[in-house]
C-alpha cells in the first residue's frame, strides 16, 4: 500500500513538474499521451459541477473507504494484495485533494479521436486490486 502511494505521488510530482514547464502533452506511444489533468470529480471526472467541499467530501470519503479496507483486511486476513492495490490507491487520490483540491491525472489511452478519460497510477492500482479481489472471490466459490 504505502509503495502505491509513493510511485502514484511521485509520478504526479515528476509530471507536473514537466508538463507545467509549457509541454502540452508527450507522445509516448500511437495510442498514449502524457497530459496533463486537474481532475476535480471522481473517477474519470464524473460529478466535477458539484462545487468548492466537493474535494474536502471525496477526501474524507475516500480515507474512510481506504481505512476501512485496512481494517476489514486485517479483520479477515485475506486479500492483501488486492485491497492493498485498492487502499493505496484511494490514499494516493486523497493526498491529491487535500493537497491541491483536485487529482492530477496524465495517462490518456485513445484510439483516432476516441480518448478514455485521463488516469492516473492511483486509479490504476484501484481497478487492478478490484479486479484481483474479484477474480480469487469468484476462483473460491467456484
Amino acid at each position: 500500500m504505502i509503495l502505491i502511494v509513493f510511485l502514484d505521488q511521485i509520478s504526479k510530482f515528476l509530471v507536473l513538474n514537466i508538463m507545467l514547464k509549457s509541454l502540452t502533452e508527450i507522445n509516448i506511444l500511437p495510442f498514449l499521451n502524457i497530459t496533463l489533468v486537474f481532475n476535480s470529480g471522481v473517477a474519470f471526472g464524473f460529478f466535477q459541477k458539484f462545487g468548492q467541499n466537493l474535494p474536502y467530501i471525496l477526501s474524507i470519503l475516500g480515507f474512510m473507504i481506504g481505512l476501512g479496507i485496512v481494517i476489514w483486511t486485517i479483520y479477515n486476513k485475506k486479500h492483501y494484495t488486492a485491497m492493498a492495490l485498492i487502499a493505496g490507491g484511494a490514499f494516493g487520490n486523497v493526498i491529491d485533494r487535500l493537497r491541491l483540491g483536485v487529482v492530477i491525472d496524465y495517462i490518456d489511452i485513445f484510439w483516432n479521436n476516441l480518448h478514455w478519460p485521463a488516469f492516473n497510477i492511483a486509479d490504476m492500482s484501484i481497478c487492478v486490486g478490484a479486479f484481483v479481489y474479484l477474480y480469487f472471490e469468484y476462483k473460491n466459490k467456484v
